[in-house]
């Protein structure tokens, strides 16, 4: 199977896969209600349906692409269409362009690290369909990004039939002023180009093994336990930081791991140290990362800090071998907590009422737990003065 390039694409084999899937792709790009843009200038190659959306069985989102996918250097563009009223809840230009550092690391392992100290945002002018309009532009190095809304009251573009879009560009290697947009007519050649995308991040991947079949190297002492743990406490921090900082929530590129691989390397130590099978190790996994992330948010004293690592320490210990470790009362309160939520519900009557009883028994027994540590903490400091 081999795509020649043109317009309607060349393929060879007993079934033409690549054209039913873009074919596909063509129908639900047919059913919108809004104009899709892409670059007119510079021409580069390689146009490229990266992606769409569709909110509600409509079709709200498009994103289209030029250039080199795996280069730093580029030229790569990207223009992302969306209808403005759909409630599609657009990120700042900051996170669109760390977006296009993931999204480089991920096709072709490319880490740029942290962002560049200088950040130059202006707003200049780019012309769609030869008619200049306003935009928020943010650059970082050979990196930007800009938005523009097309369509609105205050548009020059207004009137001209479909949806009102905001448009939001990613650029890598090239020049915003050397940029132009047009409305795209023809989208074949992007749905087509999107096959020719997948096939080739295929090619770059290795084949998958499941992580259950692959060979871990089997860690020393509790350190599986460790590791997820650390690691499932890191990520639900970075999350809880860019919720509040109103940024899209990502892991680190540099040093990034393998949590499938972390989860079983666990759930193996569990099954060998504690005699376990796979299901009540696993479970037993599931409990303590659970509590351990949830202690991480709820008790200031605990992440990073002695009294942290000591708590982790106990908490392992506890689960594999169901130890007598001083903080026994809240592993015990945490595990009864834990299985009644674990527990089917079936049969339970419905209503506002039986939901508000639950939410305040809960209640009663998360602030259970959470004494049962902080009297721990307490006999900690008295022990250690």
């Amino acid at each position: 199977m081999q795509f020649r390039g043109g317009t309607g694409g060349n393929f060879e084999g007993p079934r033409d896969i690549w054209r039913e899937l873009a074919q596909a792709d063509l129908r639900t790009l047919g059913r919108r209600s809004f104009r899709v843009y892409g670059p007119t200038s510079p021409l580069l190659d390689s146009p490229t349906l990266a992606s769409w959306e569709r909110h509600n069985d409509e079709l709200v989102k498009v994103v289209l692409s030029h250039g080199d996918l795996f280069t730093g250097e580029g030229p790569y563009v990207a223009v992302q269409t969306v209808v403005t009223d759909a409630g599609y809840r657009e990120r700042p230009l900051q996170d669109v362009i760390e977006d296009e550092r993931d999204r480089l690391f991920e096709h072709a392992g490319i880490d740029e690290g942290e962002a560049p100290d200088l950040a130059v945002e202006s707003e200049p002018w780019f012309t769609i369909d030869g008619i200049p309009v306003r935009a928020a532009l943010r650059g970082e190095g050979r990196l930007w990004a800009a938005r523009l809304v097309v369509g609105g009251p205050d548009s020059p573009l207004r009137n001209r039939g479909g949806e009102p879009v905001t448009i939001t560009v990613t650029g890598r290697g090239i020049a915003p002023d050397r940029v132009a947009l047009r409305t795209v007519e023809d989208l074949e050649p992007y749905a087509f180009g999107r096959q020719e995308r997948l096939s080739a991040l295929a090619e770059r991947r290795e084949p998958q093994v499941h992580v259950r079949e692959r060979e871990l190297p089997e860690p020393a002492g509790l350190d599986a336990h460790r590791r997820l743990v650390e690691f499932s406490v890191q990520h639900a921090l970075r999350l809880e930081a860019a919720a509040r900082a109103g940024h899209r929530p990502r892991e680190p590129r540099a040093g990034r791991v393998d949590r499938g691989e972390l989860w079983e390397s666990a759930v193996r130590q569990q099954m060998r140290l504690a005699r376990e099978d796979r299901v009540a190790a696993n479970e037993a996994v599931t409990a303590l990362v659970n509590q351990m992330v949830r202690l991480a948010e709820r008790a200031a004293w605990f992440p990073g800090t002695e009294d942290g690592r000591a708590a982790v320490e106990e908490s392992i210990r506890y689960t594999i071998f169901d130890s007598e470790v001083p903080s026994v009362a809240a592993q015990r309160a945490w595990r009864a907590d834990w299985e009644r939520h674990m527990a089917p519900r079936a049969g339970e009557p419905e209503g506002g009422e039986h939901l508000l009883e639950r939410f305040e028994e809960q209640s009663a027994m998360d602030t259970n737990w959470l004494e049962q540590w902080q009297s721990w903490l307490i006999e900690r400091a008295v022990a250690g003065s």
